[in-house]
Parts: structure tokens; C-alpha cells; sequence
């Protein structure tokens, strides 16, 4: 069984705030103003409702948060959340992976956020203009991360089975053969559970004669 990736990228960026960032917010490296925050906060949770509230102190927690690392190292970090939205971005447009109207109206949001570049940080700040799509992408993405991965599986499924089916597989080729993956090892889990009950009644057998000189 897959267990999906609750953050885009390790480590996480650190929301709830963390106590040794929240005492340099005051030298937070940016600053948005409260409309621009309260928009994010309200796109954040129309994409996940479980995520945790954003503020200006956790803005000014997550951008110390980056400027505590080695200016060769920030880029890097917000690099591996933000190439995710390709991954996003492919499997929105993809016809053989077709989603349901609630996940591609999310996916559209993230991907209209990130296409702006007037957003909360914008693009052109130095070092900082790409934080709060990594932030946003971060906060959603435990919405999209079950769909992702079935997504890669499905990506892999397709190269191998192309040949096999003669035509470009779709979703449901996949579901239908994942489906029959999963009867197979149910069956192959039964198999094994009665053929070891079988050994066990028959050691005790064996154990009887042994100790008794006659079974039972």
C-alpha cells in the first residue's frame, strides 16, 4: 500500500510557528499587508480546511525561516516545492486521468495563484517572491497528495501497458488492472493463511505422536 507524502518536499516548511522564528518576526524580511494576508488565508483554506490559520506573524515566521538558511540553500528549498506544480499542472490536463469538478477547480486555484505575479509576496522580491506559492502549495497540498501519487502509478502503468493494450491506456485500464493486482494478493493472502493453519494442525499431530507414541 502507498502511503502519500504529507508535505510536497522534506522538510516541511514550519507551520504551526515555531519559537525561535516567532521572536524575530518583528525583522520579518517582508511584510504584506492584512488584505493581502487575509485573501491568502481564505484561498489557503478553501483548498485544505484543516490547514493551520495564516498571519502575519506566521508570514514573518516561514520568511525567517528561509533567511535562516544559507543564501545557496533558499532557492533550493522553495525549488522542490514549486516543481510540484508541474506535476499538478499535468495531471489536471491530461484526458486519460480525468478528476472530479471539486479537485480541478483546487487545482486551477493553486495554478491561477502561482501564474500571478501581484500575489501576496510578489514574484520580483528578491529571494522571497516565489515563498508564499511554496507556502500555499505546502498548506494544500495534503488535498492532492492521494491523487498524485495515484497519478505517478498510473504515468509508470501507462509506459509499460501501451504495448500490450495497442492503444493509449486510460484511467480506467489502470483502476481495472490495479483491481486485479488487489484480488490477486487477496487470494495469494488466503492461500497462505490456509496452508499455514494446515501446518500447524498437522506439527500438533506430529507433536502428539512423538510425545504419546499414538496420535490422538
Amino acid at each position: 500500500m502507498r502511503h502519500p507524502a504529507p508535505t510536497p518536499s522534506i522538510p516541511s516548511i514550519p507551520l504551526p510557528r515555531e519559537r525561535n522564528f516567532l521572536r524575530r518576526a518583528g525583522n520579518s524580511p517582508v511584510h504584506p499587508d492584512e488584505d493581502a494576508i487575509t485573501r491568502f488565508d481564505t484561498l489557503v483554506h478553501e483548498l485544505n480546511r484543516d490547514a493551520p490559520r495564516i498571519d502575519a506573524e506566521a508570514i514573518a515566521s516561514v520568511s525567517c525561516w528561509l533567511e535562516s538558511h544559507p543564501p545557496e540553500q533558499r532557492q533550493q528549498l522553495l525549488r522542490a516545492r514549486l516543481d510540484r506544480i508541474a506535476e499538478l499542472e499535468a495531471m489536471r490536463r491530461d484526458a486519460d486521468w480525468p478528476l472530479d469538478p471539486a479537485q480541478q477547480r483546487r487545482i486551477d486555484l493553486v495554478l491561477d495563484y502561482v501564474a500571478s505575479a501581484d500575489d501576496l509576496i510578489p514574484d520580483d522580491t528578491p529571494t522571497y517572491g516565489f515563498l508564499d506559492d511554496a507556502l500555499l502549495l505546502e498548506l494544500a497540498w495534503p488535498v492532492f497528495a492521494e491523487d498524485v501519487d495515484d497519478y505517478r502509478d498510473f504515468c509508470q502503468f501507462r509506459e509499460e501497458a501501451a504495448e500490450t493494450l495497442g492503444r493509449p491506456p486510460h484511467q480506467l485500464d489502470w483502476l481495472r488492472a490495479r483491481a486485479e493486482e488487489g484480488a490477486l494478493w487477496e487470494h495469494m493472502h488466503r492461500v497462505h493463511d490456509h496452508a499455514y493453519v494446515e501446518q500447524r494442525a498437522w506439527s500438533r499431530v506430529f507433536r502428539v505422536t512423538s510425545s504419546a507414541g499414538v496420535p490422538e
